[in-house]
């Protein structure tokens, strides 16, 4: 393969730097990284989720780096930025191919191209092995007719070529290219409720897609409803190395439903209290976990498990087709605290399905009273391109924007509504419900009574600073974290491919 040279980059939140929501690096963008690396290709990661974007500094940075790619990962939330960025890219480097990926991209990716002009081409779902043949044939100076996994361009007409295969070994794949996370505190931040922004922490993706036909997920944009495993000795070879290379102090295990796959969670448990692991977390089924599973995990260092629980109505469990039942989501949480572990949390949706009642909301807030939960996630539902749910609401004419920025769970009247609640009723039981659970008295004094150190005091301030904001009303974006858009005055020299 000829020598290439590739700029792949996460554009800004609109939320920008959320203190109540989780730190999140870009690990999909450092598999395509290690992927190309791997083959030549000379790649960097440029992340302005974590550093604010200048339109300006990233054209001068554009030009000094010279790429004949640019790859840009877009949640729907990220898409109009995303945009915005390639925008900038087009017109003043029009030579190079800007590209777009990601779960929005993928579920419709026509859409895309057509609404967003400045995207040349959409990699569809699963990116390595795609955006690698991509950058070959850019190199090579061909054109991209034939080529699988892509979405693109044919005069005014959009082409979706023939759907790449997954990839069947996920141990092939290289672990994330991390040394190209350029800012310094990289791996600091609020990984996930309950731990300190002082922490080392990375993602570790062991699978990749889930089985299930939850109406309110967009996985299926981007895996189908296909699920694949790495090897437990792979996954311990990545920790060894984040521990060794990088001094992480803490693992996010990343997958959509960890435990999966009977008898793995055993294997990977032994491997991480071999290793010494000093604390790790994920989010899984109630029905994926048992007594004993919980234990070894907590022995092996887990001190936190999240349970995707959305509603305490079996009625909406049904219509979302979840497939648990809530003896069973009764047990798991109290298992899980019998087990020790320090941080037991469910996620819940305001109007997980369409169809959702304010009866059903009430069952929801009763069984959140009654679980004894450490932290709770009370999302509202967004309506993302590639669930049932977008489909029904759409259909129904209950989205009233596609404006992707305001597709957010968190902090905003949404742009739609269900059945049975206004945005603004959304929003409101969304508060309502967050409000009843962490400012009841009895919860904040045993919260307070759990705090060790200053780093945790810190943490836990900080936290009920912007919830309190947030609940009281305020904006929960941080002032400064807008997007800079102006470009006056800049006279790129030519980048010549």
């Amino acid at each position: 393969m000829k020598s290439s040279k590739v700029v792949l980059l996460r554009p800004p939140d609109p939320m920008g730097m959320v203190d109540v929501l989780s730190h999140v690096l870009p690990t999909n963008l450092g598999y395509i990284a290690s992927y190309l690396l791997r083959e030549g290709v000379e790649v960097e990661i440029w992340d302005y989720e974590q550093e604010r974007f200048s339109a300006v500094e990233f054209l001068h940075k554009l030009q000094e780096a010279s790429p004949q790619v640019v790859g840009i990962s877009c949640m729907t939330p990220t898409i109009i930025n995303g945009h915005h960025v390639a925008s900038l890219v087009k017109k003043h480097f029009p030579n190079i191919t800007t590209v777009v990926g990601g779960a929005h991209s993928s579920a419709m990716p026509e859409e895309t191209l057509s609404e967003f002009p400045n995207f040349d081409l959409v990699v569809n779902q699963e990116g390595e092995a795609t955006f690698l043949e991509l950058c070959q044939r850019v190199s090579e100076g061909g054109g991209f007719e034939g080529m699988v996994g892509i979405t693109r361009r044919d005069g005014e007409e959009f082409v979706r070529e023939e759907s790449r295969p997954f990839i069947p070994d996920l141990d092939d794949i290289p672990f994330p290219a991390r040394e190209l996370y350029h800012n310094p505190n990289r791996f600091r931040g609020h990984s996930s409720r309950g731990f300190s922004n002082s922490l080392n922490s990375t993602e570790i993706f062991t699978s990749r897609g889930c089985p299930y036909k939850c109406t309110f997920c967009a996985i299926v944009a981007t895996f189908d409803r296909t699920v694949r495993f790495r090897s437990p000795d792979n996954v311990i070879e990545e920790v060894k190395e984040v521990k060794k290379r990088y001094d992480i102090e803490h693992i996010v295990i990343a997958d959509d439903t960890f435990g999966l796959k009977r008898g793995r969670i055993e294997e990977l448990c032994e491997g991480f209290g071999g290793l010494g692991l000093n604390s790790w977390n994920c989010d899984t089924r109630v029905d994926s976990v048992d007594r004993n599973i919980l234990q070894l995990m907590k022995e092996s260092g887990c001190t936190k498990v999240a349970f995707g629980i959305e509603t305490g109505s079996e009625r909406v469990i049904a219509l979302n087709e979840k497939r648990i039942d809530l003896d069973r989501v009764r047990a798991a949480v109290r298992w899980a605290n019998e087990a020790g572990i320090k941080n037991v949390e469910g996620n819940f949706i305001i109007g997980s399905h369409p169809d959702e009642t304010l009866e059903d909301l009430e069952m929801t807030q009763k069984l959140i009273r009654e679980l004894p939960l450490t932290f709770v996630s009370i999302s509202i539902i967004v309506p993302y391109p590639g669930t049932p749910n977008f489909t029904t609401m759409k259909d129904r004419g209950d989205i009233f924007s596609e404006d992707w920025s305001n597709y957010v769970m968190f902090g905003q009247d949404p742009v739609w509504r269900t059945k049975h609640f206004e945005p603004k009723d959304l929003l409101q039981h969304q508060k309502r419900m967050n409000r009843t659970f962490y400012l009841n008295p009895r919860y904040m004094t045993r919260m307070l009574l759990r705090i060790r150190s200053l780093s945790e005091l810190a943490y836990y301030a900080k936290m009920g600073k912007a919830f309190m904001k947030w609940t009281l009303g305020g904006s929960p974006v941080e002032p400064g974290s807008e997007m800079d858009l102006s470009d006056v005055d800049f006279q790129p020299a030519a980048i010549t491919p």
